[in-house]
């Protein structure tokens, strides 16, 4: 995804919570996404424009989860018992106008991650925060955006855990995904009938290498729409599509994206 200066759903408040501040209106949105390894995640979003508070608030709910099953130094391949493994944020945002041209956000967010506690393994807790903005220069559509996501302090679970033949040990702490993200997006077309968004966004995570993304979009009579995005530092999986519908339901605007 290619989404930092192009966020402007419910779903901003993952991506870049300034986003938010565009939306005039209630959103909801609902997101499953499903991975290699059973690896499913959930996610949802509402955004509510609040007139007396000069901007918009947002709500989230994340849950990243999976089951393994249990192995130890003497059961390599497996002790017969399974667990889960489960990562959940709960977090809240808000963004406004502060000028016609320069939208910020900031949010924070509960994240629990249960590393199989119903087989003895341990839970950690963190509170992590998300900052952004995005700035339309005053050429066309044409806009810059940043954001900092999950900042925060380290994650480190209690208690204390022994290997066989090895004395009790307290657990490490390990850093939360922190990502600074910054790009450029602009409609080289758009009039009544289509439109097309291109977007440029450079991901540099606190620990690993940085990550440049191009995504498009090209929508028709706002009823349909189709997208495209690549990954110039993935090995694997660097190319993506992808496409959405749009539907009025009386009063609502319904949406739904693949």
């Amino acid at each position: 995804a290619s989404l930092v200066a192009v966020a402007n759903g419910s779903t901003a408040s993952f991506w870049n919570p300034a986003g938010i501040a565009s939306l005039q209106r209630q959103e909801v949105s609902l997101n499953h996404a499903s991975g290699t390894g059973d690896i499913n995640y959930e996610h949802l979003a509402f955004v509510l424009p609040v007139r007396r508070l000069g901007g918009s608030l947002a709500f989230q709910l994340g849950v990243l989860s999976t089951t393994m099953n249990e192995t130890d130094e003497l059961h390599p391949f497996g002790t017969g018992r399974s667990f889960a493994y489960s990562d959940m944020l709960v977090g809240a945002a808000y963004a406004r106008r502060w000028t016609d041209k320069l939208l910020i956000g900031f949010g924070a967010k509960l994240v629990r991650e249960d590393l199989g506690s119903d087989v003895d393994g341990p839970t950690t807790n963190a509170f992590l925060v998300d900052i952004g903005s995005i700035y339309y220069l005053g050429y066309g559509s044409v806009r810059i955006a940043t954001s900092l996501n999950n900042f925060g302090s380290q994650l480190k679970p209690a208690g204390s855990f022994q290997s066989v033949g090895s004395r009790p040990r307290s657990y490490d702490g390990f850093d939360p995904p922190t990502v600074f993200r910054y790009g450029i997006a602009f409609e080289p077309l758009e009039n009544t009938q289509q439109r097309l968004t291109t977007s440029l966004e450079i991901n540099q995570p606190a620990d690993n290498a940085q990550l440049v993304k191009l995504g498009m979009e090209w929508t028709w009579l706002h009823r349909i729409a189709l997208r495209s995005g690549y990954n110039f530092n993935a090995d694997e999986l660097n190319f993506s599509a992808g496409a959405g519908l749009y539907a009025k339901v009386g009063q609502s605007q319904a949406t739904v994206d693949y």
